[in-house]
């Protein structure tokens, strides 16, 4: 190489290296092809609505996984848990304790009592305010005992009608705005949820013993033993119009309602008959049922029903109206039916006379 050839090649050293690089980028993997390729991860599923079943003589919870019907937990709880019921956000389930008069306050994500909360005598029903900050407990003697769930204690008791020990208030529920609150104590009771005083009471039936308000708060259905009007031998429900406070319709259920549950959408009922009259002509009385009821609450006809093989408790139906969730406790534990064909798909053993049942979503 000759020394005048060195500043030609000086110039064009710059070519060589842009040339370089060039070649190095065109060599190097599209970063945003590699993006576009990587696989996505798909998010974890979302847990399954689990059903809480409580089990009256074992003194436990069963927690149940609706996706796979199995039982996931055992929760110990106080003497004699009847009724559950789920708060809206479904964080906490809630347990009456009727024969400790406690009230079991469990944490749904861990499966585990954080709480025992003392209540009045006989709690039976349970309802929580729909901001989750208290629950109405029902017991004998026509009590309801509200608790802060912040504080985890009672804050204040009261009557809704003439004491009666041999009775406990059977059912409640509070109205989505938080505004009010229903009770069963011989009639359908009306409750100002911020006074506590009874501002109505309707009558729904002879020996009202269950009942279920609809998710939209329009409708709540009460299941009365021994008809509307008349005493009957067959039972009846009565469905009535919040907004009027009024009943709008009865349909015949035949046997003795006991517990009540309405699907998400409101169209149907489902109603536990656990018992039913029956006259043979030479001797008469009440018989064991298997029946679960159902009602098109749009026609307030009876529709469909199904049988679970011996008498029927609690009901509860997952948050997408597709299974009904019934306690049996003949057959220790539940039995899954499909609200569409009306037929048992699954039996589930729990414990020793399973008693009631709430699913959280």
């Amino acid at each position: 190489m000759l020394r005048s050839d060195l500043p030609r090649l000086a110039a064009l050293r710059p070519l060589w290296t842009a040339g370089f690089v060039l070649a190095m980028l065109a060599l190097a993997p599209d970063a945003s092809a590699q993006r576009r390729a990587r696989p996505q991860v798909p998010n974890a599923p979302a847990q399954a609505p689990r059903a809480y079943v409580t089990n009256s003589s074992a003194n436990t919870v069963s927690v149940i996984d609706t996706s796979s019907n199995l039982v996931v937990a055992t929760i110990p709880v106080g003497a004699g848990p009847s009724r559950v019921a789920i708060s809206p956000v479904g964080s906490r389930a809630f347990v009456a304790n009727t024969s400790a008069d406690t009230l079991s306050l469990i944490d749904t994500a861990s499966n585990v009592v954080v709480a025992t909360i003392p209540v009045l005598d006989g709690p039976a029903s349970v309802a929580v305010a729909p901001d989750g900050g208290r629950v109405w407990v029902g017991g004998s003697n026509g009590m309801i005992t509200v608790v802060d769930v912040a504080s985890r204690a009672m804050l204040t008791s009261f009557s809704i009608g003439a004491p009666s020990p041999t009775y406990s208030v059977e059912g409640l529920a509070i109205a989505p705005d938080g505004s009010k609150v229903y009770a069963l104590w011989g009639s359908l009771v009306v409750i100002d949820a911020t006074t506590n005083l009874v501002v109505n009471s309707i009558y729904a039936g002879n020996n009202p013993t269950g009942m279920a308000l609809s998710a939209n708060g329009a409708r709540i259905v009460v299941g009365a033993q021994f008809g509307y009007g008349p005493f009957g031998f067959y039972g009846t429900a009565a469905i009535v119009d919040t907004a009027s406070e009024s009943v709008a319709s009865v349909v015949n259920v035949w046997g003795l309602p006991m517990s009540i549950a309405i699907t998400p959408d409101g169209s149907r009922a489902f109603v536990a008959t656990p018992y039913a009259w029956s006259d043979t002509g030479y001797g008469a009385g009440y018989l064991n049922s298997p029946w679960v009821t159902s009602i098109d609450l749009a026609t307030s006809t009876l529709s469909t029903g199904f049988s679970v093989g011996s008498p029927a408790r609690g009901l509860a139906i997952t948050p997408d109206g597709a299974r009904v969730y019934v306690v049996v406790p003949g057959a220790g534990g539940v039995k899954v039916a499909s609200t569409t064909s009306n037929s048992v798909v699954a039996t589930i053993p729990t414990s020793s006379f399973p008693n009631g049942v709430a699913i959280a979503p």
